[in-house]
Order: C-alpha cells, then structure tokens, then sequence
C-alpha cells in the first residue's frame, strides 16, 4: 500500500510540477509578447517633450517672430457672415458682447481655450496619449499618440477629437468632430461641425513654445484660416482651480453691461 501511494504521490508531483512549468513558460511568452506589443504601439510618443506649463506673455500672444502675426479671418460664407453679425449684434448698440457662450459656462472649444480669459495649459505626455489641461474652467483634452486614424463618424464633440503624430521635433495634431456651439475666438467668429482644425506645436527653444492653428472650415470659410500664438514656459507654475459658476459670471456681465444712464464702454471680450 505504502509503495503505491508512493507511486500515486510522485505521479502526481510530476504532473503538478509539468503544469506550473506550462503555466511559467506560457506567461513568460505573454510577459514578452506584451513587451513587444507595447512598444511597437508607444512609438516616439516620449522621444520628443512638449511637457511643462505654458503661459502666453501679456500683449504677445498672436506674436511669432519672423511670422505674421494674427491673421484675419478669410471671407465668409453667407451663413457663417449671417451667424457672426447676430454674435456681434450687441456692438451695434454700444454694449459688449455678453452672448458668448463661455459666459453661461460652456466649453469654449479650441482653439478659444487657448486665449479664454488668458489662463496658462499644461501638457503631460505618455506614450500612447497626450494630455491637455486648460486652467480656463478646469478644462482637459486628450490627443490619441498611439497611431489611430481619425474615426469617420462620432458624436459632435465640444472639444473635438484629437489625434497627433510627430514630424520631426513637431507635434502635429489633427481635431475633428466638433459641435458647432462654441465660437473660435471672443469675438464672435462661428464654426460648423465640419470644421478641422490643425495645430502645430513648435519648441524652437527649452523654454518657449510655438503653435500655429489651421482652420479648415468650408461651410463658415472660403479658405484656410492660420493663427499662430506663442507661450513660455513656466516650470514653477501649478494649474489652478478656475472652474466656471455660474454667480461669478453673472457678475462679471453685470459689470460688463453700462447701468442705465451711464456712459457705455468700448466692447470688452475676454479674449
């Protein structure tokens, strides 16, 4: 009896030490076939670095040097010159804009998150995805770094949908499928669902950053419409809590907005 349980026992060791080997062999094979897989998707995501907090510098924002600065708008199709006028139509009276959809604490879109109220954005870089976080109203965006083509069809979004590549030392990302609630500046220029925008991100220094806009928009636009800003770096800087209420913009309407019998002031937009 004792030679036969010794017999079933050392069968059964040698079958319980072919299976932990099997299973150490198989998750190796995983552990390696993920390695590999992860870094065929990370790509250059992390070999280039637009990381760091970004401040434009007062009164220079559309300043590029060597570059012109903020370019007007092209001509506009009559249903986007019909849209602006109605944006703007408070200027007619004397009165600053106070129809701007960010003043009832909408998402401003981009580009306008860039200049909204003048706030500084953080960008943070992982391998497979590019993160933007927008002091103005506690804003974020990801940009998809992982190789994915631009889907064909998505719900209108408020931020767009945003996939980015390097070229060279660039970052170029490509945004589509925007709503079309948000305006592309605080002076009132609209855009429809169609709109793509291009956005070139340029360090020509460690401690400055350039990017150009191009928007493409044939509905509102008869041609490519390019603005180009420019930030610093801030490496000392935290992202605020701005958060949009709803009182505090009240507010600041209400002191936009000339008491009656008062003299009215110049249009003041926030950007």
């Amino acid at each position: 009896m004792r030679n036969c349980a010794n017999r079933k026992r050392a069968a059964f060791e040698a079958i319980a030490c072919r299976g932990i080997m099997m299973c150490l062999a198989l998750a190796g094979a995983l552990s390696s076939r993920a390695a590999a897989q992860s870094s065929a998707k990370a790509g250059t995501g992390m070999a280039h670095d637009m990381s760091g907090i970004w401040d434009a510098p007062i009164g220079q924002r559309t300043i590029v040097p060597g570059q012109p600065q903020h370019n007007p708008a092209p001509p506009m199709t009559p249903a986007a010159q019909a849209q602006f006028d109605s944006n703007r139509r408070e200027l007619t009276d004397d009165h600053p804009i106070t129809i701007n959809p960010v003043y009832r604490c909408h998402p401003p879109g981009v580009p306008d998150a860039y200049t909204n109220g003048g706030y500084p954005f953080e960008i943070v870089q992982t391998p497979q995805r590019i993160f933007m976080f927008y002091e103005s109203a506690h804003l974020w965006r990801e940009i998809w770094m992982d190789g994915r083509e631009m889907p064909r069809e998505s719900d209108p979004l408020w931020m767009g949908y945003s996939v980015g590549h390097w070229d060279g030392d660039d970052l170029v990302v490509e945004t589509a499928h925007f709503n079309d609630k948000t305006w592309i500046d605080g002076q009132g220029h609209p855009h429809s669902e169609d709109m793509k925008l291009t956005e070139v991100f340029h360090r020509p220094q460690h401690d400055r950053l350039e990017i150009e806009f191009r928007i493409d928009d044939p509905k509102s636009y008869t041609a490519t419409w390019v603005i180009r800003y420019h930030y610093n770096l801030k490496p000392k800087w935290e992202i605020g809590e701005a958060f949009c209420i709803v009182e505090d913009e009240a507010r600041f309407i209400e002191q936009l907005v000339p008491k009656a019998g008062a003299k009215a002031g110049t249009a003041v937009p926030r950007n």
